[in-house]
């Protein structure tokens, strides 16, 4: 159990140094370079399950 407390820890400290990261204008290039990756990667993903039209 005690584990458990440990990694909730990891997380909300995790969100909360993000935060504090997503608030400076570095931080915010940084998290919009993260997003824009993570949306290519959701989009190719998503077309290479997507039955092409003929």
């Amino acid at each position: 159990m005690a584990k458990f407390f440990v990694a909730l820890l990891g997380v909300i400290a995790g969100f909360a140094l993000a935060h504090l990261v997503n608030t400076t204008p570095e931080g915010k290039k940084v998290f919009a370079r993260v997003l824009a990756t993570a949306q290519s990667f959701v989009t190719g993903v998503r077309d290479s399950f997507t039955p092409e039209s003929r």
